[in-house]
């Protein structure tokens, strides 16, 4: 109920309470913290997978713990999230830290080869020094600064916002073409580089002109600033008919913590937290995967004192990637 539904423990205690039971909600924390623990070889295994992957998205969102050591309570933690947008059987993995430095996202994607996409955000600079990763941009934060300019910026960039948008509509409709003909990935690498690309490369020529004439801190002047910063970034998309023009997936990832989030407020211990990005990640990879979650847990719960080889784990971690008959 709380990683599913987002209902907090407290909740939770009052409608036990409501059928004639006591379960205080320390006693439920406590209970997901020893799950959690005997999780740990599953989850180790989910990883395993993912970072096997040619095709990861990351992506990070806040989460506060009340009691941790040499930190304030009201400071600002960070739930970080990988996923596997173009697997078949899907990945996503939540990891609590209290950071959200360069060395958090070195740890997450150690040994990583693939491509990674993820914005702009500096702590993802430091992967690019590691061998055999290629990382690929967000247009939906692309996109987001010249909407932002239309809507609330002055008057005079807000036609040049309108034409970017419109170019972004055209990159999009395309994506929508993909993925209405069902093209594969050859296919899809094949229409971008005839319909995508030309539209990019008009895009850029008429961002570097029209830069040069507006307030570079104006709303429209700090979104053509992103804009041709990350343009390789963005444009990468179009190197592999595998990958996504943007990191939406991760995005929409993130969303079910942070609905969560909103009704629970926090974690009170940091084996907390670790044990809520255990269970969001199999929560949600067994949603991503069409499994039913609540039957894929209670079937790893029962089978979990019996397992005792690598092979006994992994049966268990394709619970949440296959549904069952």
């Amino acid at each position: 109920n709380k990683f599913a539904y987002g209902l907090p423990f407290y909740r939770q205690e009052e409608m036990f309470a409501q059928l004639g039971v006591d379960i205080p909600r320390n006693t439920m924390a406590r209970w997901v913290v020893r799950a959690y623990e005997q999780c740990m070889p599953i989850l180790n295994l989910l990883q395993d997978k993912l970072l096997a992957s040619s095709y990861v998205s990351c992506d990070e969102t806040h989460t506060q713990v009340l009691n941790e050591k040499g930190r304030r309570a009201e400071s600002k933690s960070w739930m970080w999230v990988r996923a596997t947008p173009s697997e078949k059987q899907k990945i996503a993995l939540f990891d609590y830290d209290p950071h959200r430095s360069g060395e958090v996202a070195k740890r997450l994607f150690a040994d990583y080869r693939g491509f990674l996409q993820v914005d702009a955000y500096g702590a993802y600079n430091t992967l690019e020094k590691q061998d055999g990763v290629i990382r690929i941009g967000c247009n939906m934060h692309a996109r987001r600064k010249f909407d932002e300019a239309f809507k609330f910026g002055a008057n005079t960039g807000k036609s040049l916002a309108a034409r970017a948008l419109k170019y972004y509509q055209i990159l999009y409709e395309h994506e929508a073409t993909v993925k209405t003909k069902g093209l594969s990935w050859p296919e899809r690498f094949e229409f971008r580089n005839k319909e995508c690309r030309p539209v990019w490369g008009e895009l850029k020529t008429w961002a570097k002109e029209q830069a040069q004439r507006v307030p570079p801190k104006s709303r429209i002047g700090e979104a053509f600033k992103y804009f041709l910063n990350e343009y390789d970034y963005l444009t990468g998309y179009l190197l592999d008919g595998c990958l996504e023009m943007d990191n939406g997936f991760a995005e929409r990832i993130i969303r079910k913590f942070a609905i969560g989030r909103n009704n629970w407020l926090f974690s009170s211990t940091e084996d907390g937290a670790h044990a809520s990005s255990l269970f969001y990640s199999f929560v949600v990879t067994a949603k991503l995967n069409g499994v039913d979650h609540y039957r894929a847990l209670k079937e790893i719960f029962e089978q979990l004192p019996l397992a005792k080889t690598i092979d006994d784990y992994e049966v268990l971690a394709n619970l949440l990637l296959y549904p069952q008959p």
